[in-house]
């Protein structure tokens, strides 16, 4: 997906979010070419979102800017899954894995993980093709999961653990980002928080190499592409990798999101807020 003119305006936000100067910011994202509409002609929003954190980062002398906010979020995602406990069937795991998506800093949505309330009855879905999913899984020998955001991967370890249950035999592989980028999962995260030692026991962790806010293909390691390739299936998490992954028209793919801002919205035709899980076959 390419980037829209809202998605600039997104981006242009958090260089002000980081009380940084904004004229320099704008000369980036001004750089880029755009059609008469104000978007842009080649690159996805994660895309443009490497250059922009990076001079922010750069700025602020500050590597992982999210830090602080990864460690709360894994946290509070910690205490809320033991609350859970682990009895679910795999299409709650996969409706409770969704749930977790809602932690994002990069979207057009404010979130405070301090002020993060779960509730199980807001486990409802615009689009819920757990049939279609179904099916394809019975036949699969293997299964990606992208991971999108710090502690959302503490609801990913539900959805493992029921799929590690139900299908015994299936391999899983878990793709985190190969560097800092706004709040998103890296190896380094899971390693260095015991939380989050649960998820080596149920998935091959991979490093992807990808700097990106979303699975940029071509940005990956070789490792991560051919395990990319040779998947069965690939669930993919949140919109960053929806933005990334949805003009592939690959079949195997199943996005799951909550729906942050209107032009993933325009795009689903969902409405805002929605949780979606959906085959990639538009």
């Amino acid at each position: 997906m390419k980037a829209q003119k809202d998605c600039f305006a997104c981006l242009r936000k958090q260089a002000i979010i980081h009380s940084v100067e904004i004229e320099a910011y704008d000369e980036l994202l001004g750089r880029i070419p755009k059609d008469k509409e104000g978007a842009s002609l080649f690159f996805s929003p994660p895309k443009i979102a490497i250059s922009l954190y990076a001079k922010i980062a750069q700025e602020l002398k500050c590597k992982d800017l999210f830090q602080e906010i990864k460690s709360k979020s894994i946290q509070k995602a910690y205490h809320l899954k033991q609350e859970l406990g682990n009895n679910f069937s795999l299409n709650e795991a996969i409706a409770l894995s969704a749930l977790g998506n809602v932690i994002d800093y990069g979207s057009a949505s404010a979130f405070d993980i301090e002020k993060f309330d779960f509730k199980m009855e807001d486990l409802k879905f615009a689009c819920f093709e757990f049939e279609t999913f179904m099916k394809r899984l019975s036949k699969s020998q293997s299964l990606v999961v992208l991971a999108d955001n710090a502690g959302e991967n503490l609801f990913d370890e539900i959805l493992l653990e029921s799929l590690r249950r139900d299908f015994p035999a299936l391999k899983c592989y878990y793709f985190v980002r190969g560097a800092p980028i706004i709040n998103d999962l890296t190896l380094q995260d899971l390693r260095e928080h015991k939380e989050c030692r649960g998820i080596f026991e149920l998935a091959e962790v991979i490093d992807s190499g990808v700097k990106s806010p979303g699975f940029i293909y071509e940005d990956a390691t070789k490792e991560a592409q051919e395990i990319f390739e040779n998947a069965d299936l690939i669930l993919s998490k949140g919109m960053g990798n929806f933005e990334c992954l949805e003009e592939r028209r690959d079949e195997r793919i199943f996005f799951l999101l909550k729906v942050k801002c209107q032009v993933i919205a325009r795009c689903l035709n969902f409405p805002l807020g929605s949780l979606v899980f959906k085959q990639n076959s538009f």
